[in-house]
């Protein structure tokens, strides 16, 4: 392992960069903080670029082979930390690299999320979606980077495992389409609740931004469209939970009792 005291140092620069989405994209790589993060992390070592971790803890991880190992004291962790309360370790990963055509040679239940802007609603629903079974989770352009700091750590290590696909366009639509998924929205309008859809198959269910909800040409791509009965005196429900208790059903579903139609 190595020691670093200046904050000069181009990894301690590195690692900083890794706070700002230009970065992030140039090289591939982003940034996880925090004990339980990093360890889920290195069970796939293939992805860990670099770890950094304080003297107290170094011992535990001196027989590492093949990811670069730093020792830091608490001051220089603060330095390359994006929150307010490090917890001793943190790690530069590489990006997975998901394939959405390799993704589809199967059935699949995919999320797509329509300019879902908010980093916490993102990163339950990627632990959401990948505690429940999801296959993969799409999300338009205005959704917010789900590489960044803030949502990594929602993630609880769900953004290692589930994979994510950045920037759907039209040609994914279509793709989607012509490989025979079906657009499931969510809504109120002329919708059925959550529980009466089947969920088997092929399957696409789509949730829209916190403000604005499905972009009106997203949602002309549907045959139907999903409701959750709540409280009439509520407006809605947070995305991020309409997104659990959907996904929660399409489980029930799809590894469980399938509804009687």
């Amino acid at each position: 392992m190595k020691r670093i005291s200046s904050p000069d140092n181009q990894v301690i620069k590195l690692a900083r960069s890794l706070h700002h989405k230009k970065y992030r994209d140039q090289k591939q790589l982003f940034l996880v903080e925090g004990r339980r993060s990093v360890q889920e992390a290195l069970a796939s070592p293939k992805l860990v670029h670099m770890l950094f971790i304080q003297e107290d803890g170094a011992e535990e991880y001196a027989d590492l082979q093949d990811i670069d190992c730093y020792i830091l004291d608490e001051k220089m962790l603060k330095q390359i930390s994006a929150t307010e309360t490090q917890q001793g370790m943190a790690a530069i990963l590489r990006k997975p690299g998901w394939s959405l055509p390799v993704l589809l040679q199967t059935e699949r239940f995919l999320v797509l999320l329509d300019r879902v802007a908010d980093p916490g609603n993102l990163g339950s629903m990627i632990r959401s979606c990948w505690a429940l079974g999801v296959d993969g989770l799409l999300l338009t352009a205005g959704c917010v980077d789900p590489y960044s700091p803030k949502v990594v750590r929602s993630t609880m290590g769900g953004i290692l495992h589930l994979p994510v696909f950045e920037g759907i366009a039209e040609g994914d639509l279509d793709l989607l389409q012509a490989q025979g998924y079906q657009f499931i929205a969510t809504g109120f309008e002329n919708a059925q609740n959550y529980y009466d859809i089947d969920m088997n198959g092929a399957k696409l269910l789509i949730l829209g931004s916190e403000a604005d909800g499905i972009n009106p040409a997203l949602k002309s791509r549907c045959s139907q469209v999903s409701k959750i009965p709540i409280n009439p005196k509520v407006d809605s429900l947070n995305v991020a939970a309409a997104c659990a208790i959907i996904t929660a059903e399409a489980w029930r579903q799809r590894h469980g009792r399938p509804i009687q139609i």
